[in-house]
């Protein structure tokens, strides 16, 4: 009853940010701001959001393989899934889904696979992060922004990028304070644990030590300095990925920007995202990339912003559907009893 609660009131969130936006709207003058899209352009935006999908599965890549041996293909399609998940359904769930899907695929414990998640999650922070410094090189406003009442209503308080920025630093600080802490201290926990078997009794005691040793090997990937610099590498090259898509959106409806408006931009749809709402983040996507515009080019016409959302949030959210349905399929296909079968005929005429 509670999940049905949240996922009403997250849903009421995103629908709402939707009127919100899109309450002044004239279909006439919207309708003729999308066919004024260059296609050519708007392709290349869609090309590199396909790009961000594979840099993003490298820097998973780095993670996983300092401590595994799973294939490439596994790492995709447990990564498209999970995403697509997360468009689909609330709460960021898609998180938990792409762990379980790795575990599927490979058998790794799904303790090792959530904590591989998570640090692909620190790992992309730090992509956000170099995100957030570009935008506050650029963009620095002296007092807060009010940004027009028929479109969103709300005031954008002028150090927002810059808590931004210093709420990331520091929970990817406190992370890696986390990760190190436990990585070196987690006999010490064990033994504690181990103490109170006759309290807690054998099978508790056992499963806790498996998960903590489970744990402690993922994070040992701390020690791998190829696979950390590799995660943060890939890391900030799918940001950079966002910004250039970024760059092609605005391309496609000829809009006169300032070099921040990408990271700008960006910066607000993360804010915006990451408040729980509706499935499709829909209403927090084209939010963020409206009021990214209205900061950054204050002269833009409030028909073409919405349009750059609305095909700006379509190009995203059709790409993830689409390709993760494609990894779904291959999954099926490749888990198929005939394939297993002619999988099992070939081992047994090699041997």
């Amino acid at each position: 009853m509670k999940k049905i609660i949240r996922f009403l009131i997250a849903t009421f969130i995103g629908l709402f940010l939707f009127w919100i936006v899109f309450r002044t709207t004239d279909i006439e003058e919207l309708w003729k701001a999308i066919k004024s899209c260059h296609l050519h352009w708007f392709a290349l935006c869609v090309l590199v959001i396909l790009l961000s999908f594979l840099t993003r599965v490298i820097r998973w890549n780095f993670i996983v393989n300092s401590n595994e041996n799973v294939s490439f293909r596994h790492l995709f399609t447990s990564t498209q899934i999970g995403f697509m998940a997360n468009f689909l359904l609330p709460g960021r769930i898609g998180e938990a889904i792409r762990a379980g899907m790795l575990t599927k695929f490979t058998h790794i414990p799904l303790s090792k696979s959530l904590t591989y998640v998570a640090l692909d999650r620190t790992s992309d922070l730090i992509g956000l992060l170099m995100a957030l410094i570009f935008a506050l090189i650029g963009f620095h406003p002296k007092q807060d922004i009010v940004l027009p009442p028929d479109v969103l209503n709300v005031t954008i308080p002028a150090n927002l990028i810059q808590k931004t920025a210093l709420l990331t630093m520091t929970i990817i600080f406190l992370i890696i304070i986390a990760c190190v802490f436990y990585y070196l201290y987690s006999h010490r926990f064990l033994t504690l644990i181990k103490k109170c078997e006759k309290v807690l009794g054998e099978r508790v005691v056992h499963f806790i030590t498996k998960i903590s040793e489970n744990i402690r090997d993922a994070i040992s990937m701390i020690k791998n300095p190829k696979a950390i610099l590799g995660a943060i590498f890939f890391s900030c090259l799918t940001w950079g990925t966002f910004w250039l898509s970024y760059i092609f959106l605005f391309k496609a409806f000829d809009i006169q920007y300032p070099w921040y408006a990408p990271p700008v931009s960006i910066t607000l749809l993360s804010i915006f995202i990451s408040v729980p709402g509706a499935p499709g983040f829909i209403g927090q996507f084209h939010a963020g990339i409206i009021a990214g515009l209205l900061l950054t080019v204050p002269t833009v016409d409030i028909n073409i912003a919405r349009a750059i959302a609305i095909l700006g949030h379509g190009a995203n959210f059709i790409s993830v559907i689409v390709v993760g349905l494609i990894c779904i399929y291959i999954e099926q296909l490749s888990s198929h009893p005939s394939n297993n079968k002619t999988s099992n005929l070939s081992n047994q005429t090699s041997v």
